[in-house]
C-alpha cells in the first residue's frame, strides 16, 4: 500500500495533518501546504494543535510515518542507484564495487521478498481450505 492510499482512509482532519507535516503533495492540497499553523487550525476547526500532537503517539501515526519513510527511502535509494551507475559505467572502482554490492543486495531482498509472497500465498490457501458449503 503506498502513502496516498493509507491517507485516503483516514478522518480528513488528520490526513491533512499528516499531508501538511510532511509536505505530500496531491492535486487538491496546495494551498493546505502552505498555510501557517494558525490558518490551518482555522481552517480544520480546531483550537489548538494538541489533538494532532497527541495522535502523533497512536500506533495508527507511527504506520503511516513508517510507510511515509518507506516510500522516501525506495526514492532515495533510487537516486542513489543511478549515481552510483553512473559513475561505475565511467569507470569509477568504488563506484563499481558499491554497484555489485547494491545489485547482489537488490536480488537477495527480491529473493526474500518472493519467499513471503509464496508463504502469504500458502496461508491463504489453507484458510480457503476451511471452508464449509
Amino acid at each position: 500500500m503506498n502513502i496516498h492510499k493509507a491517507l485516503s482512509k483516514l478522518e480528513w482532519r488528520k490526513r491533512a495533518y499528516f499531508m501538511r507535516k510532511f509536505q505530500i503533495r496531491s492535486p487538491k492540497n496546495e494551498h493546505i501546504l502552505n498555510m501557517s499553523d494558525e490558518e490551518f487550525l482555522k481552517w480544520a476547526d480546531r483550537k489548538s494543535m494538541i489533538v494532532f500532537q497527541n495522535w502523533e503517539q497512536t500506533d495508527e501515526y507511527f504506520e503511516l510515518y513508517m510507510l511515509y519513510m518507506k516510500g522516501k527511502m525506495q526514492r532515495d535509494l533510487e537516486t542513489v542507484y543511478d549515481v552510483v551507475s553512473e559513475k561505475a559505467k565511467q569507470g569509477d572502482e568504488k563506484a563499481v564495487k558499491l554497484f555489485l554490492q547494491l545489485h547482489k543486495d537488490m536480488n537477495q531482498l527480491q529473493k526474500a521478498m518472493n519467499r513471503t509472497q509464496t508463504k502469504q500465498e500458502e496461508v491463504k490457501e489453507d484458510e480457503d481450505d476451511d471452508l464449509e458449503i
